[in-house]
This record gives structure tokens, sequence and C-alpha cells, in this order.
């Protein structure tokens, strides 16, 4: 079992059932390895309306109404299949669109 942690940041967390808007921050247990998609899997199965908010397993696929940065870094080369480690900094962020 590995001790690696992963830091998650939600900025819509009344969305996601938690009681106050955010921001809500967490740590999370990684394994060597793991990716994005797995991460976002475990936590849809998790927390029941991170797949209506977030992140639709089904689909595998990001919410239109939800930004994900890593490291502060939107764009992912690997997108989905991108490798977590030890110290990663994950941050959802609603976008919120006006006018």
């Amino acid at each position: 079992m590995s001790s690696s942690k992963v830091r998650l940041e939600f900025w819509m967390a009344d969305r996601l059932g938690f009681d106050q808007p955010g921001p809500i921050i967490l740590e999370e247990p990684v394994e060597e390895g793991e990716t994005l998609r797995s991460l976002l899997t475990r936590l849809a199965k998790r927390f029941g309306h991170f797949s209506e908010a977030l992140f639709d397993p089904a689909t595998q696929s990001l919410s239109s109404e939800v930004s994900l940065l890593i490291n502060n870094h939107i764009a992912l080369s690997q997108g989905m299949d991108t490798k977590l480690k030890d110290g990663d900094q994950i941050l959802f962020l609603p976008i919120l669109a006006g006018g």
C-alpha cells in the first residue's frame, strides 16, 4: 500500500453535497502509477453528487461546467491518463458565465 497522497480542492463543494460552497480541501491516497481517470472514477463511486456535478464515470468525461487544474496547469498533455504523484494538487473550479 502506498503512502502517496494528492490534495483535492473543490470550489463548488455545495454542488457535491457538502454544506458549504467551498473551498473544501481533501487529501486522497493514490497508488504508484495511478491516473487521473482512476482517481475520478473512485471519487464518483464514493460521493453521490460527484458524477452529476463533475465527472461521469460512464462516459469517462469531465462536466463541461468544471475546469480541472493539476499543479496549476490546465492543459494536461496526457489528459485523463495523466499519472498522479505524491504531493500533486488538483483544483476543481466551476466555469462561470455571465453577461
